[in-house]
């Protein structure tokens, strides 16, 4: 009888120790959920922190290449569009829609639009991101770049394009163009002719 009873305690002895042992564990593993919970909000709130601060950047960014564009579009047209950049959230990706805004309307810069009009914008849309750029050279090579522009606008948006080459920065432009105005306002000229198959370039006064 005494060595079962002696047999029982020890078991509950064991039971006991083995109780205490896994409080510990517990208490340790409790501890290690209660740090990673902590963690987990700190990363949270940080993703937040980084969120904010994207939207904020993605706004100012928005609300820059917008007024460059939209200026340049003010310079060329009587009653111009505005240029609207957005920054959307699609399929887990960040992506930017840009479009023509007139009367609270919106349109695709492609979309009855007039070429014309795309063509000031994709200009303007080069000098935004060397501005925004600041390892970007200061000079532009444009091939043709108002091909699709009236005749009778091509002296304002030569205006324009002088008007950026005085940013703060010292924009240089480089244009290749068969278009009259455009090569007039140029601070220096160059035609080029072929002639038995050889191009001649020669500076015009």
């Amino acid at each position: 009888m005494g060595q079962s009873v002696k047999k029982l305690l020890e078991n509950l002895n064991d039971k006991i120790l083995d109780r205490k042992t896994n409080q510990k564990i517990l208490e340790l593993h409790t501890d290690k959920v209660e740090s990673l919970l902590l963690h987990h909000e700190d990363l949270e709130e940080a993703r937040v922190i980084f969120q904010k601060a994207s939207q904020v950047t993605q706004t100012q960014l928005a609300e820059q290449v917008s007024n460059i564009v939209s200026s340049a579009l003010a310079a060329v047209f009587y009653e111009p569009y505005k240029f609207v950049v957005e920054f959307v959230s699609r399929r887990n990706t960040t992506e930017c829609d840009l479009t023509f805004e007139k009367n609270g309307k919106q349109k695709s810069p492609l979309a009855s639009c007039g070429y014309g009009a795309a063509d000031i914008a994709s200009l303007a849309l080069r000098v935004a991101y060397w501005k925004l750029d600041g390892e970007a050279r200061n000079v532009l090579v444009l091939d043709e770049p108002l091909r699709n522009l009236d005749v009778f606008k091509q002296p304002l948006a030569s205006m324009m394009i002088k008007n950026l080459s005085k940013m703060p920065g010292g924009l240089q432009f480089i244009i290749v163009t068969h278009q009259k105005a455009l090569a007039e306002s140029a601070d220096k000229k160059f035609s080029v002719v072929k002639e038995n198959e050889v191009s001649y370039v020669t500076e015009q006064k």
